[in-house]
């Protein structure tokens, strides 16, 4: 997946984003902070169109400005009550608070912004008393509001400065689907924030799921960090699901502030489910419900069983390394064996769960004996069957193996989850 572009924090809607590309589809990485640009701008307006900023309290400017002595000029004894807010040398300004200019005589003729990457744009009211600013306002951005007041021939002009939040308290989001790409009926909706999130609700509030030919999702958070989203039953086949995390301004908790929306849509694929038996040492493959073929399998030994319930393909490769010296095995212990280069290769968990093609050596134990580490193997031609028809997102239950299910967050063990308990983190299934 390729990471979500961040949404412009000028602009008011949503930007389409790409979603996070690693080893595979689906495989979250990690988070990299993001600021925008500050410069130096300067918007000029007129009385019918000015420019625009946000808004933290109501602090008033004095008679002459509100950012200090010496901030404002006046003729002929014009000195109206000029209000700025956010009030002068405010720091920490949400970026999507309003910011607003406003006088209690004579006519906002004149109002700029100075600061940040972009023009500030604004507009004044028809009686000429309050001008109000279109944001959203750039992070880490100090601005200088100037504005020009008008009485006849009389002019009163005033500055007035705001800072808004820092980058310590920005927080961004991935999404572990990819805009524009096509997934398995199983796939599980994953947000990581760069921050932890304490103000949940709001964040849940925040996120709506729409399609995907099914009712409304649930939430359920692994960490303060981590929240996923899935529907009741399965995506259907042949839909379209839209995802809008409108987090740009909420306060993620703690101080901390989304700095950007995302939008993302996805498709989903043909039904796929494959359903492994250690009883019979089988596969059974299905598409759309049909049965379309069975092969044998081999599956973890009595040391590295593997594990049942149902798990979603989190990536697939052609090819894929595997080393002993990740399950912590060193040359000489029993179960050692040197590094290998496995062919069709689909993960299940991210401790190292697959399915893929059984090396030459296994052959003959396919649908005999269980030999692996935990993999489900298969023969060449069944490996690349799977492999072909089956994609990121498509669900694998295993049973009878004699061991639990993988922890839900090692992959997307999600749907071994009863929907009355989804959104129940203290709830603990058979893992």
């Amino acid at each position: 997946m390729t990471e979500p572009t961040p949404q412009n924090h000028r602009s008011a809607g949503p930007r389409r984003i790409r979603g996070l590309v690693g080893q595979g589809e689906g495989t979250p990485h990690g988070l990299t902070r993001r600021k925008a640009v500050a410069g130096g701008a300067l918007g000029l307006f007129s009385a019918a169109i000015l420019t625009a900023c946000s808004n933290t309290d109501d602090s008033s400017a004095s008679p002459s400005s509100s950012s200090g002595p010496g901030a404002a000029s006046s003729s002929n004894d014009f000195t109206p009550q000029v209000t700025v807010k956010p009030a002068a040398d405010t720091e920490e300004v949400n970026p999507v608070d309003p910011v607003t200019v406003t006088t209690n005589e004579g006519r906002l003729e004149r109002v700029t912004i100075e600061g940040g990457s972009q023009t500030v744009e604004g507009q004044v009211s028809e009686d000429g008393l309050t001008w109000t600013a279109q944001g959203p306002f750039e992070f880490d951005t100090q601005y200088t509001v100037n504005y020009t007041v008008t009485k006849g021939p009389s002019k009163h002009e005033g500055n007035s400065k705001f800072s808004t939040v820092v980058a310590a308290n920005e927080a961004d989001a991935k999404i572990n689907v990819g805009d524009g790409k096509t997934y398995g009926t199983g796939q599980v909706i994953q947000f990581d924030f760069s921050e932890p999130v304490t103000n949940k609700a709001d964040i849940e509030a925040a996120i709506t799921v729409t399609g995907g030919g099914v009712g409304p999702g649930r939430f359920r958070w692994y960490s303060d960090t981590m929240v996923r989203y899935r529907p009741e039953d399965l995506w259907a086949p042949g839909s379209q699901v839209t995802i809008n995390a409108n987090i740009l301004g909420k306060n993620l908790g703690n101080g901390q502030i989304g700095n950007q929306n995302y939008q993302v849509t996805f498709n989903t694929a043909e039904k796929h489910y494959a359903f492994v038996d250690n009883n019979t040492k089988s596969m059974k493959m299905y598409v759309n419900d049909q049965l379309v073929r069975e092969a044998p399998v081999t599956l973890g030994d009595k040391d590295w069983p593997s594990v049942t319930g149902k798990l979603v393909i989190m990536e697939q490769s052609k090819k894929y390394k595997f080393d002993a010296k990740t399950l912590g095995l060193k040359k000489g212990d029993e179960h050692w064996y040197e590094p290998f280069e496995a062919t069709n290769t689909n993960r299940l968990t991210a401790s190292g769960a697959f399915v893929h093609q059984a090396e030459p050596s296994a052959y003959s134990s396919v649908g005999v004996a269980n030999i692996s580490h935990g993999c489900i193997g298969l023969l060449p031609d069944d490996a690349l069957f799977f492999f072909d028809t089956f994609t990121v997102g498509d669900i694998v239950e295993t049973q009878n193996t004699g061991y639990g299910q993988a922890n839900p967050d090692n992959g997307y063990g999600d749907w071994n989850i009863p929907w009355e308990k989804y959104t129940d983190t203290s709830w603990h299934g058979n893992w």
